[in-house]
């Protein structure tokens, strides 16, 4: 196999934080079904094709007693990820330019394996050693992390991707074939007096691949291997390397009511796990999925324990928007009803991104709504529900652990706007380095526009907000390509301007407990 893998070297995946890797979401699954997962803050955790690091080093900078280690074989983003962990200067992790292959199936196990975006695109000999080194070095307990493409969903998006790549079919340099694709999308977005059977899943691909990242498209769509497989298969495979099926990240999944009352029932005939999820697949025509695995040794349980998950502390960024509709920061959707439910969630949202025990905070909601109709007591058994369905839809989550960021001086997150703004360091220096895309304490991905980003890196704790300001208006006056994005305004206007964007991101970093105070 080559030392390096050129079209990532000329198309660099797009690396940013997968929330449903992070060590702490992971545990909490596992916990959900008696696994005993080992402390995701403490954890030592192996990362299988970590491109330049974006999901790991943030792993890394939140939970700085964590021992991170990352592989990746594309020699220009494994040397990037390692750059920007000595300008971090995080000492807890390691990225490697190496070939999985010449991993070792012995030695030290790791608490979490996490393999995102990798499976479904390696030849099948690198798949069963990721799949021998998960079964390998796991630690009692941990949990590995696969993303994989599925039947029967896969087969759609293979059809695009066969058309693709035979326009590309002449073309051998990555941009090249990247513009043969682009061209072929445009192509096949061309009406039809009459749409056949099918069209209105390729419309709707094609309008979310013309909006796509670069990296997304080449590596999803152009790459030499891209082949889905059966969620049973996958299983079975897992298993001969001795592990076992524990969930997936997308939760709700894993409950036929969810696909509606004719669907549970008809999937009731199933007795076994794995046949139940196979056969939902095939109802959802499901194309990806996120799979949890760990040792087969490993009593689980499928039987949830409601009240030992609701004692852990819990966080949301839910917050209502102009129509009063419960929005999350990535802009999905989520109905909460009852009184008690919104006053709950209305607690968590002033604490975000703290979590708190539903215990501490009760109280206060139950005080909130008292006086309403219907009484608070009676109400608190629905709302346990309530909250485990918000959770299995990603509207709310656990956690195990509270992340502290490696911090200068030991400043602590600040909850207030200072006239000194300071973002966290981890923030600062990404933006610095030309990131966009932000990791959040809770392993969200903050994506900054260019001139957010310019920012940002000035919010070092020594300006004011007013020198902040005049510096970025002193930049656009000086870079062309900074004033057009500003508008080129007249200074007084484009002052203004930029005014408004500083607010505007001091309440992002705000929110999400990016900001710091001695």
């Amino acid at each position: 196999m080559s030392d390096t893998l050129p079209g990532y070297d000329e198309i660099p995946y797009e690396s940013f934080p997968i929330t449903e890797t992070h060590p702490d979401r992971l545990a909490v699954i596992g916990r959900l079904f008696g696994l005993s997962c080992p402390d995701p803050a403490r954890a030592r955790v192996l990362e299988l094709g970590c491109a330049a690091g974006g999901n790991l080093l943030p792993i890394a900078g939140y939970l700085p007693e964590t021992h991170c280690v990352g592989l990746e074989l594309s020699r220009t983003q494994a040397l990037r990820g390692a750059a920007l962990a000595d300008a971090l200067e995080l000492r807890n992790i390691e990225i490697r330019h190496q070939d999985i292959m010449d991993f070792a199936s012995e030695g030290e196990p790791f608490d979490y394996i996490i393999a995102h975006g990798l499976f479904s695109w390696v030849p099948p000999a690198v798949q069963e050693h990721v799949l021998h080194v998960c079964g390998s070095r796991l630690a009692p307990g941990g949990v590995a992390y696969i993303s994989y493409n599925t039947l029967p969903g896969g087969r759609q998006r293979s059809m695009l991707r066969d058309m693709l790549l035979h326009h590309a079919r002449s073309h051998t340099r990555p941009r090249h074939r990247l513009a043969a694709a682009r061209e072929m999308i445009e192509f096949l977005a061309t009406p039809l007096e009459s749409e056949p059977p099918g069209h209105d899943w390729l419309r709707g691909e094609l309008h979310r691949l013309r909006g796509a990242r670069d990296s997304y498209l080449y590596h999803e769509y152009l790459e030499e291997t891209n082949d889905p497989l059966l969620f049973s298969d996958f299983v079975a495979r897992a298993s001969d390397h001795g592990l076992q099926y524990l969930a997936d990240t997308q939760l709700h999944t894993l409950f036929p009511s969810t696909l509606g009352a004719a669907a549970e029932s008809s999937l009731e005939r199933f007795d076994e796990l794995v046949d139940e999820e196979q056969y939902a697949d095939f109802l959802r025509l499901r194309p990806f999925r996120q799979s949890l695995l760990c040792r087969a040794t490993d009593p689980l349980t499928r039987e949830i324990d409601l009240d030992g998950l609701l004692s852990l502390p819990l966080y949301t960024d839910l917050a209502p928007d102009a129509d009063g509709i419960l929005r999350s920061s990535a802009g999905q959707s989520f109905q909460a009803d009852s009184p008690l439910l919104r006053a709950v969630l209305d607690e968590l949202k002033k604490s975000f991104p703290r979590a708190r025990n539903l215990a501490d905070l009760l109280p206060a909601a139950v005080e909130r709504i008292a006086g309403k109709a219907g009484s608070p007591a009676a109400a608190t058994g629905p709302l346990m529900q309530e909250l485990f369905n918000l959770f299995i839809s990603g509207a709310l989550q656990f956690t195990l652990c509270e992340p502290g960021a490696r911090r200068v001086n030991d400043v602590q997150p600040s909850t207030k706007t200072t006239d000194r703004p300071q973002a966290l360091r981890i923030g600062r220096l990404l933006a610095e380095a030309g990131e966009n895309l932000i990791p959040t304490q809770r392993h969200q991905a903050l994506q900054l526009d260019p001139v957010s980003a310019r920012m940002l890196a000035l919010l070092d704790g020594r300006r004011d907000q007013v020198s902040v300001v005049e510096a970025m208006l002193t930049a656009a006056v000086r870079d062309p390509a900074l004033n057009r994005l500003l508008g080129n305004k007249k200074p007084e206007r484009m002052r203004a301007a930029i005014q408004a964007r500083l607010a505007q991101l001091l309440r992002l970093l705000q929110r999400h407990g990016l900001l710091e105070t001695g």
